[in-house]
C-alpha cells in the first residue's frame, strides 16, 4: 500500500531536489508517495499534464531514478528534454503538436560574402559543405556561414538534426582563429532540441541524441580543429 508523506518526511536527496525545482519551475507542489520499501514515485498534476518521476533503492542503500511518464490531455508522450523543456510544456501542452514548436536553433543569417570569411573559417566551410555534398547528395543537407557577436558559425542543417560549429580569434594570438574554446560546437536533434550533452536534470532524462559530442570524431580527419578540441576534452 502507499504511503502518502508529509512535508516533514526526511525524503532522499534526489526526490527533495526534484521536489524543489518542480515547484520553482512551475509554481505547483508535487505529491511524493512511498510505493514500497524500495521505491519513491513522484506525481505533479495540472488540467492537462502529468509528469511522474520514480526511484528505486538500490543494494547499496542508496537511491536512483529508476522511471518516469509524462501524459497531456491523457495521451503518453515523450519525455522531455531536461527541466526547462519539461516547464515549457507544462505552461503550453500544446507545443508539442506545434511544428518546431519547442526547437532551441538560434536563427543565423548567412554572410553575404564568403570570401571575407577568416581563412580557417572559409576552409572549414569549404569543407563541410563538400561532406555534406558527398552524404547528402539530393541537397536536403544546407551548410552555411554567419556572423555572431563572438565570431562566426558554421550550421549544417538535416532533416535529422543541426551541427553549429562556433569560431573565435584567439587571445593571443593576432589575427589567428579557432573553435570557440567554451562552446565550440552545439549539436540539435530533429526537434530543434539541444543534444549536446546527455544528462538528467531534476530526474528528468534526456533522450537520445542522433549523435553525440564524443562520436564528433568521425569528423576529425576534415576538422583538425575539432580532432584538437576532442583531444581536450
Amino acid at each position: 500500500m502507499s504511503e502518502h508523506l508529509t512535508e516533514a518526511t526526511i525524503l532522499p536527496a534526489q526526490v527533495t531536489t526534484a521536489l524543489y525545482e518542480l515547484r520553482e519551475a512551475t509554481g505547483q507542489s508535487a505529491e511524493v508517495q512511498r510505493t514500497s520499501p524500495l521505491h519513491y514515485l513522484l506525481v505533479l498534476t495540472s488540467e492537462r499534464v502529468e509528469l511522474t518521476l520514480a526511484w528505486r533503492r538500490t543494494y547499496r542503500g542508496s537511491w536512483k531514478w529508476n522511471n518516469s511518464t509524462l501524459t497531456v490531455d491523457g495521451a503518453p508522450r515523450e519525455l522531455a528534454r531536461d527541466l526547462d523543456d519539461f516547464t515549457h510544456i507544462w505552461k503550453d501542452p500544446d507545443v508539442l503538436s506545434r511544428p518546431g514548436g519547442r526547437s532551441e536553433v538560434p536563427a543565423l543569417t548567412p554572410v553575404a560574402d564568403e570570401a571575407q570569411l577568416p581563412g580557417l573559417v572559409r576552409r572549414s566551410l569549404d569543407r563541410m559543405r563538400s561532406h555534406a555534398e558527398r552524404k547528402a547528395s539530393d541537397g536536403s543537407v544546407q551548410v552555411i556561414a554567419a556572423a555572431t557577436d563572438t565570431g562566426y558559425t558554421i550550421e549544417l542543417a538535416s532533416p535529422r538534426g543541426t551541427l553549429h560549429l562556433r569560431y573565435a580569434p584567439r587571445r593571443r594570438l593576432a589575427g589567428a582563429w579557432d573553435l570557440d574554446e567554451r562552446n565550440g560546437f552545439q549539436v540539435f536533434d530533429g526537434n530543434g532540441m539541444d543534444a549536446t550533452n546527455v544528462s538528467c536534470s531534476a530526474g528528468i532524462p534526456r533522450s537520445t541524441p542522433p549523435f553525440r559530442p564524443w562520436r564528433m570524431s568521425r569528423f576529425a580527419g576534415d576538422f583538425p580543429e575539432l580532432r584538437r578540441l576532442n583531444q581536450s576534452s
